[in-house]
């Protein structure tokens, strides 16, 4: 079921990843390998796809965290900003989780909602076994009405 959620401002913490779409596949893997063998105290873990320019991908690898949490070497902070979502649930693998993303976008344009690039995956645990995601599309604000 695809239902649209506020989230509030949050904190993350982790591995960016900048690379072309065909890079990915393994720059994504080492990045997740990086952050679970760093001692974070983290468990429960996310990506963020924060953009995509030109063909390069930003994405964060990481864990939510408190604002005053401490950076560990090699990481960076990124504040995610409070605003609305489309939300669904994935149960399975991770290789299925594309095809729920596209659902998610499918949906907003049926719906004449405005969805963006900006997407968060709730849900990665080490070792990157499938399971329960929270996958979310981030929507562009709506126009302020006057009346």
């Amino acid at each position: 079921m695809i239902e649209t959620v506020e989230l509030p401002e949050l904190i993350a913490i982790g591995v960016l990843v900048e690379a072309h779409w065909n890079d990915l596949p393994k720059a994504i893997p080492a990045a997740w390998t990086r952050l679970f063998e760093t001692d974070t105290g983290a468990s429960s873990f996310l990506e963020v796809s924060l953009s995509r320019d030109d063909g390069v991908y930003r994405e964060l690898v990481g864990y939510l965290a408190a604002k005053k949490t401490e950076v560990p070497d090699g990481m960076v902070r990124i504040v995610i900003p409070a605003q609305r979502y489309l939300r669904i649930v994935h149960d399975g693998p991770l290789v299925e989780i594309a095809a729920g993303f596209e659902k998610l976008y499918a949906h907003a344009a049926v719906a004449g909602l405005k969805a963006t690039d900006y997407k968060l995956d709730f849900g990665y645990l080490p070792g990157l076994a499938a399971g329960r995601h929270e996958l979310h599309v981030a929507l562009e604000p709506e126009p302020l009405r006057l009346g």
